[in-house]
């Protein structure tokens, strides 16, 4: 049997990070499918998403058979589509697959998927949010990226932005 690649050894350790982060909190409750369309495009189609360079994305749904959600460009447009499954119909998973479009779905789940996905849950859960998984990445060891992309931003005005 082969050892777990790095890429295979972040994902798990970035897993057990969110759920010291989200577990039993408001980020792991299950949301309408409204609710979680509109946080992405929200998110998406703001400013701050602009500026960060992110891509187009799409929100579908995942096959009913299938156990996890996931983030992959769609043909050659660079369209991110992003599907949540039945079981993760949360802001939580919404905001980890977001990163993965903003990182770039090449990333895996290494430093540059972990700096952005602490901003798209600024951006998707809050403030709090991304404090505790920034606290919990580091609990684990896992080490972010210096973001390439401007800090996460709502409100921006004549020479000023409100930073999240």
């Amino acid at each position: 049997m082969r050892p777990p690649s790095r890429r295979d050894s972040d994902r798990t350790a970035v897993g057990e990070a969110e759920a010291a982060a989200f577990g039993g909190t408001d980020a792991e409750a299950t949301q309408p499918w409204a609710v979680l369309v509109d946080r992405a495009t929200e998110v998406t189609a703001g400013a701050w998403w602009s500026d960060a360079g992110g891509p187009p994305v799409t929100i579908g749904r995942s096959r009913v058979t299938a156990r996890s959600s996931c983030a992959r460009i769609r043909g050659d447009d660079a369209v991110v589509e992003v599907s949540l499954a039945v079981g993760q119909l949360d802001l939580a998973t919404l905001a980890h697959e977001l990163a993965h479009a903003l990182a770039g779905v090449g990333h895996g789940h290494g430093v540059r998927f972990r700096a952005a996905e602490v901003d798209v849950v600024a951006m998707v859960v809050g403030a709090e949010g991304a404090r505790s998984l920034t606290e919990a990445f580091d609990a684990f060891g896992l080490t972010l990226a210096e973001r390439p992309w401007p800090a996460p931003w709502r409100v921006a005005g004549d020479g000023f932005r409100v930073l999240v």
